[in-house]
């Protein structure tokens, strides 16, 4: 990954620009990189429980837009217990 990073902070540069990859090490310049990765994947979990919250309330509403949820899904969203079989059986879904 940091030889990713650095791979892309010095594309384009010119010779009398380039940060030598022990210097770039050295300054610990590849941990913006690992930082950003890291706040990739929480906005990532925040999306997908944002995404199982809005699916829950779908059901509980027994929204038109519940055809639309996946078996998989629904399976996921009862193993998660964020809805009940009953709840899902009144949907008109199963799973």
């Amino acid at each position: 990954m940091a030889v990713k990073a650095y791979a892309a902070e010095t594309a384009g540069y010119t010779r009398g620009k380039v940060c030598f990859s022990d210097n770039w090490f050295k300054s610990r310049r590849w941990e913006k990189g690992l930082a950003q990765v890291q706040a990739d994947r929480e906005k990532a979990r925040e999306a997908e429980v944002n995404g199982r919250t809005r699916l829950a309330s779908w059901i509980h509403e027994r929204h038109p837009m519940c055809r639309h949820i996946t078996n998989r899904q629904i399976e996921d969203l009862v193993a998660s217990k964020l809805v009940t079989p009953e709840q899902v059986r009144a949907a008109e879904l199963s799973a």
